[in-house]
């Protein structure tokens, strides 16, 4: 029965406890509430049907539990706090569910209209909400990941980082900018006159249209033979990374560092469309803020002392913190620490080499390259609780003068690995580590270990071989690794059985829900009531990412994610199943990242107890993404579904 609201203080109360409406401002939630009208249900009763009309309502479930039923199959569960009608609403289509009340309850019949213009004003629920539209979407759906990628999670960002330093321009005529039909040769001498490293190219209303750098000229001219009296057009660099002028460095240095390029254009409004202000080098960002990824670099190459270093990774692992609670996509963090965790691991084996050349060690005059595996060759590492990584050296044709290098190789392997811990980092209890004889060998041994046949006959020798098909270039010379990585996918992508092995290993983990949808807990020991995070989702994530990598040799990502987008792009028919999967392990990847920031530890085990309640849904919607993976592996490696 219905009956016209005469509480809406009350209703406002109740409201304000839950996302989105705890995000607005007080009189906003009085207001709605009291356009809110009071439903009340008992148990079985029908809050609509599937194929009815949405209507200008959203439903606010104050009291009780609603089932969704899709073909009299029970799909979901809503609980209180939950919006109803929402993904039904933003589509403007019928609903596609029955939902039925479970036991007595009480909703709240709200004015879609109204709670639309709520959310379309504020940044924060309308990036709640859109997260809660993509996640609360059940699979078969597609929906655009409200990530990083879009403007709502950027101004997410940027509004965590309100306290950070806004780019600070200088006066528009100091700008050095030319048309695009100068001749290269003026443009040259322009940028020598101001001693600057480069010029925009702008159109007639000073729209920026490309950059000249000076990278630029000595490529296409100096090398290239390119004429100097050619226009600019022909070598410009485009289309212009921009952002507004309101930006903070943060934001920009972020963009600088994800689109690999030193320089950015302020724009009155962040696009190309409007006219240029300023040019911004990385340069420029140091500056105004040492407290991003571009000034971490910066301050990695001027230090000398492992304490120093010790400071530095603890302000990157407390930038992480501020990104990861900021909505900044797991996967992307895990791209900017690769990086600077790189830079550290390349400064550290430069004051090795030093300190052994002091002592009259001399580096062998054999190609070499360190190696990085596991989760730091998927750049995926964020915290400091593990390392995994080896060594490749040229073999010379001279057992006993390979076995000399070998010695040299370790020796700087452990120098390099004792600053690292003395950085902060836990040595892997693997014995993952370069300073390990069996992660430190010459090209011909690591090829006929990749090429034997039995590779995988023991669980040791299958995760052994699973960790080197995350083999990432570091230092040293990349054509080594590179031709090493390259017999890992020809020796594996060939191999049914290896490829079954893993495929068996996927679809044997079920996800940690059992089917009255509650998580399935460790019984006993320290992580007692704790769920597994790593082990029941990211691991069937991340291996069948693998296999479907070597089966169709997608090599050019390293990540989990990157993996899971080549497929997309390669495999139109697998599109739906691998942004699902992607965005699925993106999100596994935040809430292992922020559990182990928040615990000081890797994050593994996650309490139930502490997640929030959209957390706890967007879970149990990942894992339905998880058995869709496992289905298609069944499929499409013949794996029996007894198995699991």
């Amino acid at each position: 029965m219905n009956s016209q609201n005469v509480i809406p203080d009350r209703i406002a109360n109740a409201l304000r406890q839950f996302p989105p409406f705890s995000m607005f401002e007080e009189d906003a939630v009085r207001n709605l509430a009291r356009q809110a009208m009071v439903q009340v249900l008992t148990e079985d009763d029908a809050v609509w049907e599937q194929g009815d009309p949405p209507g200008d309502k959203v439903l606010f479930l104050a009291r009780g539990r609603v089932e969704y039923f899709r073909n009299n199959e029970l799909i979901d569960v809503r609980d209180v706090g939950d919006i109803l009608g929402l993904s039904a609403q933003h589509e403007a289509e019928p609903y596609r569910v029955t939902a039925r009340a479970s036991e007595d309850s009480i909703l709240y019949t709200l004015p879609w209209t109204q709670v639309r213009e709520m959310i379309n004003a504020n940044d924060q629920a309308r990036y709640y909400v859109r997260r809660h539209l993509f996640w609360g979407t059940r699979v078969g759906r597609s929906l655009p990941d409200p990530g990083l990628d879009d403007g709502s999670g950027q101004n997410l960002l940027e509004a965590h980082l309100k306290g950070s330093q806004t780019i600070k321009t200088r006066p528009p005529e100091r700008l050095l900018c030319c048309p695009p039909d100068l001749p290269i040769r003026d443009a040259a001498r322009m940028m020598t006159e101001k001693r600057l490293p480069s010029i925009l190219i702008t159109d007639d209303d000073r729209k920026p249209r490309g950059i000249l750098t000076g990278s630029d000229l000595v490529k296409e001219v100096i090398v290239g033979d390119r004429s100097s009296e050619r226009p600019v057009s022909d070598i410009m660099s485009g289309p212009v990374i921009t952002v507004a002028r309101n930006s903070s460095v943060a934001a920009a240095g972020l963009i600088m560092l994800r689109e690999r390029i030193g320089q950015v254009c302020v724009t009155e409004d962040g696009t190309p469309d409007t006219a240029a202000i300023d040019v911004c080098t990385q340069k420029d960002m140091l500056a105004q803020s040492g407290r991003h990824p571009a000034g971490f670099i910066h301050e990695i190459r001027i230090a000398n002392s492992p304490v120093r270093f010790r400071e530095i990774c603890d302000d990157i692992e407390t930038m992480a913190h501020t990104y990861i609670e900021a909505g900044i996509s797991g996967l992307l963090l895990g791209e900017i620490c690769a990086e600077l965790y790189d830079e550290l691991l390349r400064k550290l084996i430069d004051l090795s080499l030093d300190e052994m050349n002091q002592k009259g060690l001399t580096l062998p005059e054999v190609s070499w390259t360190w190696i990085a595996i596991g989760s730091d060759g998927r750049r995926e590492q964020v915290l400091r609780t593990d390392m995994d990584n080896g060594m490749i050296f040229a073999a010379s044709g001279d057992k006993e003068q390979d076995q000399k290098n070998r010695t040299f190789f370790i020796d700087l392997a452990k120098r390099v690995i004792a600053l690292f811990v003395e950085a902060g980092f836990a040595r892997c209890q693997g014995g993952v580590m370069a300073s390990n004889p069996n992660w430190c060998k010459t090209d011909e041994e690591w090829i006929a270990e990749l090429k034997n046949p039995d590779l995988t006959a023991d669980g040791e020798g299958l995760l052994r071989a699973l960790i080197l098909y995350d083999l990432r270039y570091v230092a040293g010379d990349k054509a080594l690794s590179e031709s090493v990585r390259q017999v890992v996918f020809e020796s594996a992508g060939n191999n049914s059985a290896i490829k079954r092995h893993i495929a068996e290993m996927i679809v044997a983990t079920p996800p940690p829900l059992n089917f009255r949808g509650k998580f399935v807990v460790e019984k006993k020991g320290g992580n007692e009531g704790d769920f597994d995070i790593k082990k029941r989702g990211l691991t069937p994530l991340r291996d069948a990412a693998r296999l479907f990598a070597l089966h169709y040799g997608l090599r050019k990502h390293h990540s989990t994610g990157g993996r899971w987008l080549e497929l997309a792009e390669t495999h139109p028919e697998k599109m739906e199943m691998a942004m699902l999967a992607r965005q699925g392990y993106d999100l596994l990847l935040r809430i292992r990242t922020l559990t182990g920031i928040t615990r000081h530890n890797s994050g593994r085990f996650v309490d139930p107890d502490r997640l929030t309640k959209l957390q706890r849904g967007y879970l149990v919607n990942v894992f339905d993404v998880q058995r869709m993976v496992q289905a298609a592996v069944r499929v499409e490696f013949g794996v029996d579904s007894r198995v699991s």
